[in-house]
């Protein structure tokens, strides 16, 4: 058993050497007085050291057991998860304690306490219980637990850390919205703009007996008899399959801390699946590089959902350059039904390549929404203009490649735009009006 030494704090080592001195100046001062005060408080110092040394004999890892209760691994980000550990203590004696079970900085703790100082009695059990709530997507750590017994006076502790390292898992999943009531994404450039609903669609289902609520200018009057009403059912296009295809490219690392191209790319990504789950449509979501990382087939229903919003929560910038064109041809033969593929890339293809794969989707039905980072747009002004010029010579190429992978997506007949560091949310609202509008 590796047992855990005995640290003395700030206080003790204060107490213990005050003593000697004291012990010290009252030998060389003969004053019987002062050598009494000075061996009372050095006796009281070992004293009190010695019994904490007996009191926590056998203090380690080994003499306590720890097991997580009912904790969280999966949490939505901005939901709330438990985190509780519960320890049993073998030793013999009791002793004071100070337990603290650490977590990340991303992990917000909404009721209870990560950290418990008592009393802990001989062969006892104490819980620590507090529920959290993740800030940002991902795999967000909490523990190992720490345990430190403290001497009643405060003059020494020992420390011991367990093993009980926990992981929960935040995945970016915005809340669900009431089924027919389209979601409305606030937009500084064209209002208050609705990503679903964007009118009965045009897409023939099937008939169904007439109800009072339908209009008659859907009802099939050559395929009713007497007496019975057909009408025909149209699929609307938020109902459709919608494919978020997530650029995890080097490229898409660029943007300051968590405003970064790819986290932005996310979050719009995310609450376009949302919308489109909650309008009874069927979501995938492709994450890819040079090559497909990470491919999630369009469905419907909870299993569907929760693989999709996974797959995003888990999307990590690489270190390799990416294809767009080439994510879209291993993609192109699956699609059995015409499908809105939501591109969010900066990809290093050559344009004509994109110019040539996008015009194949646009022939096969498919419709194509590319947003793309605004290499300047993605980081904060410099204070210095020359600074700032600087900069931008730098972002030149990049900026520069960026347009011509635009502007072959226009011609391509894709609706294209791009977003800055404020987000792709918005941008995503403007290709969607500027659709409705017809505006190329």
């Amino acid at each position: 058993m590796a047992l855990s030494r005995l640290t003395l704090t700030p206080r003790g080592a204060f107490a213990l050497v005050g003593a000697l001195v004291v012990l010290v100046i009252a030998f060389y001062s003969s004053n019987i007085l002062v050598f009494l005060v000075a061996a009372f408080l050095l006796g009281l110092v070992l004293a009190s050291l010695l019994a904490f040394v007996v009191a926590t004999r056998g203090f380690a890892p080994e003499a306590f057991e720890v097991a997580r209760i009912e904790c969280s691994s999966l949490v939505k980000v901005a939901g709330a998860g438990l985190v509780s550990v519960r320890l049993t203590s073998r030793l013999a004696t009791g002793f004071y304690v100070e337990v603290h079970d650490p977590h990340s900085e991303r992990l917000r703790v909404l009721e209870g306490s990560e950290h418990l100082v008592s009393w802990w009695p001989a062969r006892a059990t104490i819980a620590l219980a507090y529920v959290v709530s993740p800030d940002l997507r991902g795999l967000l750590e909490v523990g190992p637990t720490i345990v430190v017994a403290h001497d009643p006076l405060g003059l020494a502790f020992k420390r011991a850390t367990m093993d009980d390292p926990w992981t929960i898992e935040a995945l970016v999943q915005p809340p669900s919205v009431e089924v027919g009531h389209p979601v409305r994404l606030p937009s500084m450039v064209v209002g208050q703009t609705s990503l679903s609903a964007r009118g009965a669609g045009s897409d023939f289902r099937g008939l169904r007996p007439y109800q009072p609520t339908d209009e008659l200018r859907h009802v099939a009057w050559s395929r009713s008899g007497q007496g019975t009403l057909y009408v025909r059912e149209y699929e609307r296009e938020s109902q459709q399959d919608t494919i978020v295809l997530v650029d995890v490219g080097r490229e898409m690392a660029i943007g300051a801390g968590y405003e970064s191209a790819l986290e932005t790319s996310v979050a719009a990504a995310a609450r376009a699946l949302r919308v489109a789950f909650d309008e009874g449509g069927r979501g995938g979501v492709v994450l890819f590089a040079d090559t497909v990382v990470q491919s999630v087939p369009p469905g419907r229903g909870a299993g569907p959902e929760f693989e999709a919003f996974r797959a995003l929560t888990g999307a990590r910038a690489t270190a390799r350059v990416s294809s767009l064109a080439g994510a879209l041809r291993t993609l192109l033969p699956q699609l059995s039904r015409a499908t809105t593929l939501l591109a969010f890339s900066l990809p290093g293809d050559d344009p004509t390549k994109l110019l040539e794969i996008a015009g194949g989707l646009r022939a096969g039905g498919h419709r194509l929404y590319a947003l793309l980072p605004d290499v300047e747009g993605m980081y904060p002004e410099l204070p210095a203009p020359t600074q700032q010029e600087a900069f931008r010579a730098i972002l030149a190429p990049a900026v520069r490649r960026t347009h011509a992978v635009a502007t072959a997506l226009g011609s391509a007949g894709a609706s294209v735009a791009q977003f800055g560091r404020d987000g792709a949310v918005d941008a995503l609202i403007r290709l969607y009006a500027r659709d409705r509008r017809g505006v190329a």
